[in-house]
């Protein structure tokens, strides 16, 4: 067996797994589009509460960072961006790895994709054709509906800590 049989047989070997995790991203992506729809409507019932001056005692659900600093009255301005950063980190995993996995799994059955070509097998050719662009779009489509969420909770988010920096300086921590 050549070295370079050894690596074909590797990245075969990594289609199940890369199409597992783009199916799962996928799933997560519409999980997040919801949550992120749901926050937007919180965040529009709730909208009066954040814009008061001070934190009232009322409810600030669909602004999290406003309420972990209202938990958490002597936290830093650092440690409320790092809470910001870590409620973001799974979206933006999400939205930067999905490309290259769904690169992934269009390039792995290309290979054996063009050989049946050779053979005149169009069956088979087709069956892989078909795996790898459906693996790619949904890839895409996630990236694409994380890549969204990620930006507008991000713009969000720093009008969050934008609200919780004035309130420390007005407490003068």
């Amino acid at each position: 067996m050549q070295l370079h049989d050894w690596f074909y047989d590797i990245s075969q070997i990594m289609m199940e797994p890369v199409l597992w995790v783009i199916y799962l991203s996928f799933i997560y992506a519409l999980f997040e589009t919801g949550r992120f729809t749901m926050m937007a409507v919180l965040r529009y019932r709730n909208r009066d509460q954040f814009h008061a001056l001070v934190y009232p005692d009322g409810d600030l659900s669909g602004y999290p960072i406003v309420q972990f600093h209202r938990q958490r009255p002597n936290a830093s301005l650092n440690e409320i961006e790092v809470y910001a950063l870590r409620q973001l980190e799974v979206v933006r995993l999400v939205t930067r790895v999905c490309p290259m996995l769904g690169l992934i799994a269009t390039l792995i059955p290309m290979g054996p994709a063009l050989l049946s070509l050779t053979e005149n097998n169009v069956v088979l050719m087709g069956e892989l054709l078909r795996t790898a662009f459906t693996a790619v779009i949904l890839a895409l489509a996630a990236a694409s509906l994380t890549f969204w969420v990620a930006g507008v909770k991000k713009r969000w988010f720093a009008e969050e800590i934008t609200k919780a920096e004035k309130q420390l300086q007005s407490t003068g921590v």
